[in-house]
C-alpha cells in the first residue's frame, strides 16, 4: 500500500504541475475531486435506497393503516364533541332559566308587588273557564278551568312573568330554540313565544301530566338534573324536536315546577349529514333507544331503505323493519357498546366504522367508510416508489454528466473570477485619486478581495455622507417644517369654520329653530353633501332624525325616519357605542345603512352628541365622494359636534325654563285674579275717593265711571267737570279703574294721560304688595295660633286633658259659642 502511494505522488511531480498557470490548476484538481465524489456517493446512495425502499414498502401499509384509523378516530371525536358541546349549551341555557326562576321565587316578598306585571289585572277569565292574557304581551300564560285565581298563584305569577326580561334574548340568541315555558304545580303555563296558549289547548289542560313535567319532578328526579325527552317530529312543522327540562323550587326547597325548553334538532342532522369521510364515507345518529336521529342518503341506500319507510325519530327494531339490511342491525349493536373503532363487513364491502357516545343525551355517532378508500393511499404510495426508484436511477446518470460538465465551466470561471476583481478594484481605486467619491466597486464575494472592496466602499461612502448630510438634513427639515405648515393652516381653517358656525347657531334659543339652523350651516361651511341631526327618543331605542339640509333628508323627516339604536346604520352604532364611525367607502362598510333617499352618498361620518358622556343624539354628516374624510377630521368635527351638543342643551333648557316661566306666570296671574275678585267682598268695599280734604271709601251703591280696556276717555259726570279713566292693570288684568275729575274747560293732554296712566301702574303694585303682606301676616298668624294651641295641648299627657284644651283654645281663638269633638267610630285600616 506504502509502495502504490509513493509511486503516485512520484508521477504527479515528473508531470511538471507547475508549469500550468492559476485556472488551468484550478479546473484539473476541481474536475478530479468532483468525479471521486460522484462516484463514492453515486454508490452508496444506490445501495442505501435499495434497502430503504425495502423498509419503506413494509412499514408503510402499516404506518398508512394506523394513519386512516387514527384520522377517523380524531374526526369521530371531533364530530362528537361538536355535538356533545351543543347540548352542553342548552343545558345551561335551561339550567340558567331554572336558576333565574329559583331565585326570584326565593325573593318572591320582594317581587310580588304587581308593579311590573299584575296578574289579578292582565289575566281574564275565558267563556271556557280558562284564564288567558292579552297576545300583544311578550309571553302566553294559560290556567286551567278548573283552577281559581288565588292571592298565591298571583303572587307567584306576578314573579315569574319577569323571566321576560332575560327569556326573549335567549330565544334570540339561539335560534335552535324554538320555545321556552313554565310549568307550575297549579297547572298555570308561562310561554314564550305568546302564541294564544289559551286558544290551542283545552280548557282542563294539566300541564303536570306531561311527560317533560312528570320526568322532571322532584319524584322521578332525586337530583334536580337537566331531563332530556325522547325525540319527536313536532306539530309546528319544526322537524325533529327534544325538549330539556329541569325543576324549580322556591327558598323553602318546596317543589314550585318545571322549566323547559323546545330544540330543534335541523342543525344536528344537517352537520350528520355533511360529515363526509373519503369518497362515499358517511355519518348516522341515534339515541340509546335506536331511535334514528340523523341519516344522509348515502346511508339510506347503503343499508337498503328510504326516508319514506324508515324516517328520522324512529326507532330502528329488527322485528318491524324486516325489509332492511340485517348487517344494519349488527352495525348498531356495536355503536350503542360505547367508544370504539373497527373493520367490518357490510353488504360484501369491508368497511371502517368509528363510533362515538355523547355523554349528555346518551346518542351515539358512528362513521362508515369504505377501507379501499382509506387504504389508498398506500397503494398509491408503492407504485410512487417503485417509479421513483426507476426515475432515480436515470436522473442519477444525467446529473453525474451534467455535474462534471458543469464543474469544469465552473472552474474556469472561478479562475477568470479571482483575477478580474483585482483589475477592477485597481481602477476604483485611480477613480476615487481622481477625486471620483460616487464611484463603488462591486462585492461579488465574502472573501478577501471582497473584504477590500467594501473597504473602499466604506471610505467612499463616508466622505460622500459628510459632505452630503447636511444639504440633506436642511432639505428634510424643510419639507416637514412645510408639511406641518400645511396642516397647520387646513386645521385653522376648520376651526375658524367651526367659530362661525358656532356664531350661527348659537343665534337661535329654540329648539325648532335651532336644528335646522344647525343643519344648514353645517352644510355650507363645511361643503357637506347632507347632513342630519339624529336625537334619541324617550324610550331609548330608537335615533329619530330631527333636522337635516338635504332634499333626500327633508323627505326623510316626513315620514319621521328613525334608526334601531346599537342595530341599524353607522347612526345606530353611534348613538349605541358612543364613539364616532367612519365609512370611507359606504358601499363596503357593514355598518352602512343604505338609503334610498341618498343616493349619491359615497362616504360618512358620525359624532355622538352627548352632555356629561351621556349620548342623546348623533351629528351625521355625508359626501359624495370617497375617502373624505381623515381621522384628523374626526378630532376637529368632534369639537364641533360639542359645540352641536351644548346648543342643543341649552335650547333644551331654555325651552324648559321658559314653560316653566310661563306656567309659573300663569298660576300667579290667576292667583292674582282671584284674590282681587274676592277682596271687595271680604272688605265690603268697592273702591276709595280721594280729594283735597282726604280719602273716604265708596259705598257698593256708589258707581265709578270706567272706560274700556285698554282705551282713554273724557266723559262728563258732573256739573263743570269731566272724568277721565284709565284701567288698573295687573300683569294683564284688570283689578279696578282710576278716576280722576278735571274742570269741564280744561284740555286733557296725551302727556296728563301718560301721567295718570303711570300712576294707575304704580297704584297697582302698590295695591298688589299690601294685599302680598296682608296675605303673609295673616298667614303668619294663623301659623302662630295653631303653633301656641299645639304646644298647649302637648303639655299634657292625658287625652282628656288635650281634647279639653284643644276645644277652649278652639272657642276662644274663633269666638264660637260652642265646640264639639266627635270621635268617629268605624276608622278604615291604612293598607285600604
Amino acid at each position: 500500500m506504502k509502495k502504490s502511494r509513493s509511486q503516485f505522488i512520484s508521477a504527479l511531480a515528473k508531470m511538471s504541475f507547475g508549469r500550468f498557470n492559476l485556472r488551468t490548476k484550478l479546473t484539473l484538481g476541481n474536475m478530479l475531486i468532483t468525479f471521486i465524489a460522484i462516484i463514492g456517493m453515486g454508490y452508496y446512495v444506490y445501495f442505501r435506497n435499495q434497502e430503504s425502499n425495502s423498509f419503506l414498502t413494509t412499514q408503510l401499509e402499516s404506518s398508512v393503516r394506523n394513519k386512516a384509523e387514527n384520522n377517523l378516530s380524531t374526526l369521530s371525536n371531533e364530530q362528537s364533541t361538536l355535538l356533545e358541546g351543543f347540548f352542553a349549551s342548552m343545558r345551561e341555557s335551561v339550567s340558567t332559566i331554572s336558576s333565574t326562576e329559583n331565585k326570584m321565587l326565593s325573593q318572591e316578598a320582594l317581587l310580588n308587588s304587581g308593579a311590573y306585571w299584575d296578574a289579578s289585572i292582565s289575566l281574564s277569565r275565558l267563556s271556557s273557564g280558562s284564564w288567558d292574557n292579552s297576545n300583544a304581551e311578550t309571553s302566553s300564560i294559560f290556567i286551567p278551568a278548573k283552577v281559581e285565581l288565588t292571592d298565591k298563584l298571583i303572587s307567584k305569577i306576578n314573579v315569574l312573568k319577569q323571566t321576560e326580561l332575560i327569556v326573549p334574548s335567549i330565544l334570540e340568541s339561539n335560534p335552535d330554540i324554538i320555545a321556552i315555558y313554565f310549568g307550575g304545580v297549579s297547572g298555570e303555563t308561562i310561554y314564550y313565544p305568546n302564541i294564544d296558549l289559551a286558544a290551542i289547548v283545552p280548557p282542563d289542560f294539566d300541564v303536570t301530566g306531561r311527560p317533560w313535567f312528570v320526568e322532571a319532578a322532584p319524584v322521578n328526579n332525586l337530583l334536580g338534573k337537566v331531563v332530556w325527552s325522547a325525540p319527536y317530529q313536532d306539530a309546528a312543522l319544526n322537524g325533529l324536536v327534544i325538549t330539556a327540562s329541569k325543576p324549580v323550587f322556591n327558598s323553602k326547597k318546596e317543589f314550585q315546577g318545571v322549566s323547559a325548553m323546545d330544540i330543534q334538532l335541523n342543525r344536528i342532522t344537517s352537520l350528520i349529514s355533511n360529515i363526509h369521510v373519503g369518497k362515499t364515507g358517511y355519518a348516522f345518529l341515534v339515541d340509546s333507544n335506536n331511535r334514528l336521529i340523523a341519516l344522509p342518503r348515502a346511508g339510506y341506500a347503503d343499508f337498503g331503505v328510504t326516508e319514506d319507510t324508515v324516517p328520522l325519530g324512529e326507532i330502528l327494531d329488527q322485528a318491524k323493519l324486516s325489509g332492511m339490511d340485517p348487517e344494519f342491525f349488527a352495525v348498531l349493536k356495536e355503536v350503542v357498546l360505547g367508544n370504539n373503532i373497527k373493520s367490518i363487513t357490510l353488504g360484501g364491502v369491508e368497511k371502517y366504522i368509528a363510533y362515538q357516545q355523547i355523554p349528555e343525551v346518551k346518542y351515539s355517532l358512528a362513521i362508515i367508510v369504505p377501507s379501499d378508500e382509506l387504504l389508498a393511499e398506500a397503494i398509491t404510495v408503492n407504485a410512487q416508489v417503485a417509479q421513483e426508484t426507476r426515475n432515480t436511477i436515470m436522473v442519477s446518470i444525467i446529473l453525474v454528466l451534467i455535474i462534471l460538465t458543469i464543474a469544469s465551466l465552473a472552474t474556469l470561471g472561478i479562475g477568470n473570477r479571482l483575477t478580474a476583481p483585482l483589475k477592477a478594484l485597481t481602477g476604483v481605486a485611480n477613480e476615487i485619486i481622481a477625486g471620483n467619491f460616487d464611484v463603488k466597486a462591486e462585492i461579488q464575494d465574502q472573501d478577501e478581495i471582497g473584504t477590500l472592496a467594501e473597504t473602499l466602499n466604506v471610505m467612499t461612502s463616508t466622505l460622500r455622507e459628510m459632505i452630503h448630510s447636511l444639504e440633506k438634513r436642511v432639505e428634510e427639515r424643510t419639507t416637514a417644517l412645510k408639511d406641518e405648515l400645511k396642516k397647520g393652516e387646513y386645521r385653522g381653517r376648520q376651526f375658524e369654520t367651526i367659530t362661525k358656525v358656532s356664531q350661527a347657531i348659537n343665534a337661535a334659543q329654540n329648539l325648532q329653530e335651532l336644528l335646522p339652523n344647525i343643519s344648514q350651516v353645517v352644510s355650507e361651511q363645511f361643503n357637506f353633501y347632507h347632513v342630519g341631526i339624529f336625537l334619541i327618543d324617550a324610550s331609548n331605542q330608537y335615533a329619530t332624525l330631527s333636522a337635516a339640509n338635504s332634499p333626500g333628508g327633508k323627505i326623510m323627516l316626513k315620514r319621521g325616519h328613525q334608526l334601531k339604536i346599537g342595530e341599524q346604520g353607522i347612526v345606530g352604532y353611534v348613538t349605541g357605542t358612543g364613539l364616532p364611525r367612519i365609512a370611507l367607502d359606504v358601499g363596503e362598510d357593514s355598518v352602512y345603512f343604505n338609503n334610498p333617499d341618498l343616493p349619491d352618498t359615497h362616504s360618512e361620518m358620525a359624532l355622538p352628541l352627548k352632555i356629561g358622556g351621556k349620548v342623546f343624539g348623533a351629528l351625521d354628516v355625508q359626501s359624495t365622494e370617497r375617502n373624505a374624510f381623515t381621522n384628523d377630521d374626526v378630532d376637529v368635527l368632534s369639537t364641533l359636534a360639542e359645540q352641536v351638543s351644548l346648543a342643543i342643551q341649552n335650547a333644551r333648557l331654555f325651552d324648559q325654563t321658559q314653560n316653566s316661566l310661563a306656567e309659573a306666570e300663569a298660576i300667579y296671574r290667576q292667583h292674582s285674579q282671584d284674590s282681587w275678585s274676592q277682596l271687595p267682598k271680604e272688605l265690603k268695599l268697592t273702591g276709595f275717593r280721594y280729594n283735597a280734604s282726604g280719602s273716604t271709601p265708596l259705598s257698593e251703591t256708589e258707581t265709578i265711571g270706567r272706560i274700556e280696556e285698554g282705551k282713554d276717555q273724557a266723559s262728563e259726570k258732573h256739573s263743570g267737570r269731566q272724568e277721565v279713566s284709565v284701567p288698573i292693570m295687573l300683569r294683564g288684568k284688570t283689578i279696578g279703574t282710576l278716576s280722576v275729575q278735571v274742570p269741564k274747560t280744561e284740555r286733557v293732554s296725551g302727556d296728563q294721560i301718560d301721567l295718570i296712566k303711570a300712576v294707575a301702574d304704580r297704584v297697582a303694585l302698590s295695591a298688589e304688595n299690601a294685599r302680598l303682606f296682608e296675605e303673609t301676616t295673616s298667614r303668619a298668624t294663623r301659623e302662630r295660633v295653631v303653633s301656641d294651641i299645639t304646644n298647649k295641648i302637648r303639655s299634657t299627657n292625658d287625652p282628656q286633658e288635650m281634647i279639653k284644651t284643644a276645644t277652649a283654645e278652639l272657642q276662644r281663638v274663633l269666638g264660637a259659642t260652642r265646640v264639639e269633638i266627635i270621635p268617629q267610630k268605624n276608622i278604615p285600616s291604612p293598607d285600604k
